[in-house]
C-alpha cells in the first residue's frame, strides 16, 4: 500500500486517471473473462490431480471448481495465500475423515504447485529472452523461483529424515515425530499424478492451458491501455512471471503495492512510462479482484459458509464443517 501511495505522489494522481479513463472497456472485459476461464481451468487440473491421489473416491468437479474458486478469494482478500488451506479444507472434508484425508490433498496442492514452477520457467524464459528487465535483480527472482523447488525436496525427503533420526527418550517427541512422519508420507502421496501418464498429462495440459490464458489476458489489458506497440506479448509474459514470483508469499491481501511495483519496474524496462505502468498494474490487479469476487462470492454462498468463517478455519487449520456433513461422518463411521 506504502509502495502504491509513493508512485500516486510522484507521478500525479490526475495523469493516471486519465490513463486509467483511456483503457477500452472492451477489452477489459475480455481479459475478465479470459480470467475466468483460467481459473475454471486449473480447478480441472486439480481434480485430475486430486482423482489419482485419492482413486476410488468420488471427487465431483463440482466440489473441486467450488474449492478453487473460494481459495482464490480468500487469497485475494487475505494475506500469506490463505486460500491454499482453505480450498484443501473444503475438499478433504468432502471426501471423510478430516484428519485423514487433509494431509493427501495438501499434497495435491505441492503437485500443482510444481506445474506452476514450470510454467513461470516457461514465463521466465520468454521474458528473460526479451529483455533484460531484473537486469540487477535477477538472482533474487531466480532463488524465488527454484525456492518452491527446494521445499517440494524437502517433503519429499522428509519421512526419511525422521526415519533416519535418533530415538528420542521422551515418549511424547516420540509419538510427535511419528505423526509427522506419518502426515509427511500423506503429504506425499499427493504427488502420485505424476506416475499416471493419463492423469498426469491431463492436469498438465489443463495448468499450462490455464498459464496461456492468463498471459493472454495480460497482453490484452496492455491492448486496452494502447501500450502493445511498446509492450507486446513478451512483457505481458514478463509481467505475470514478476507478478507471480513476488507473491510466493504476499504480507498484504492479494499483494497490493508490490504487485503494482512490480508492474512498474517490468513494463520500464519496455519503454514504457511510469504513470501507463502503474495505470496497467492498477487495472490488472482491479481485473484479477473482481475475477476472484465474481466467482468466489457465489461459490462462498453455495457451500452454505462465511467468510468471516473460512477465515478463521484457514487461520487455525482447523476443519470446515458443513452443512450435513458431521451426520454423513457419523453414519460412515457407525458402519464402519
Amino acid at each position: 500500500v506504502g509502495l502504491t501511495a509513493l508512485a500516486l505522489q510522484r507521478i500525479g494522481v490526475e495523469s493516471i486517471v486519465h490513463a486509467l479513463l483511456a483503457a477500452t472497456p472492451v477489452w477489459v472485459l475480455v481479459g475478465f473473462a479470459l480470467m475466468c476461464a483460467s481459473m475454471l481451468l486449473r480447478a480441472e487440473a486439480w481434480h485430475a490431480i486430486l482423482r489419482a491421489a485419492l482413486p476410488g473416491l468420488p471427487i465431483r468437479r463440482r466440489d473441486t471448481a467450488r474449492a478453487t474458486m473460494i481459495g482464490v478469494l480468500m487469497s485475494a482478500t487475505l494475506p500469506a495465500r490463505l486460500g491454499e488451506p482453505s480450498r484443501a479444507l473444503i475438499v478433504a472434508r468432502r471426501l471423510g475423515r478430516m484428519r485423514d484425508r487433509f494431509p493427501v490433498v495438501l499434497g495435491t496442492l505441492v503437485s500443482q504447485t510444481l506445474l506452476n514452477i514450470l510454467a513461470l520457467c516457461v514465463l521466465g524464459s520468454v521474458m528473460f529472452a526479451t529483455v533484460g528487465v531484473f537486469s540487477r535483480g535477477e538472482d533474487a527472482l531466480v532463488i524465488a523461483t527454484i525456492a518452491p523447488v527446494v521445499i517440494l525436496g524437502l517433503v519429499l525427503a522428509a519421512p526419511w529424515m525422521l526415519r533416519r533420526g535418533k530415538p528420542s527418550r521422551y515418549q511424547r517427541v516420540q509419538q510427535a515425530a511419528g505423526m509427522a512422519r506419518d502426515a509427511m508420507v500423506q503429504v506425499r502421496s499427493g504427488l502420485k499424478v505424476f506416475r499416471r501418464p493419463r492423469l498426469g498429462g491431463w492436469a498438465a495440459l489443463m495448468q499450462l492451458t490455464a498459464w496461456a490464458i492468463q498471459w493472454m489476458a495480460c497482453y490484452l489489458l496492455l491492448v486496452a491501455l494502447g501500450l502493445d506497440d511498446q509492450a507486446g506479448i513478451g512483457a505481458a509474459a514478463a509481467v505475470l512471471f514478476a507478478v507471480n514470483v513476488t507473491a510466493a508469499l504476499p504480507a498484504t491481501p492479494s499483494n497490493l503495492g508490490v504487485f503494482q511495483a512490480a508492474c512498474v519496474a517490468v513494463l520500464s524496462a519496455y519503454g514504457v512510462s511510469k504513470t501507463n505502468a502503474l495505470a496497467y498494474g492498477i487495472i490488472l490487479q482491479a481485473v484479477e479482484i473482481a475475477t476472484a469476487l465474481a466467482m468466489g462470492m457465489p461459490a462462498l454462498v453455495r457451500e452454505g459458509m462465511t467468510w468471516k468463517d473460512l477465515r478463521l478455519r484457514a487461520l487455525y487449520a482447523s476443519p470446515v464443517e458443513l452443512p450435513g456433513s458431521r451426520r454423513r461422518t457419523e453414519a460412515a463411521e457407525a458402519e464402519a
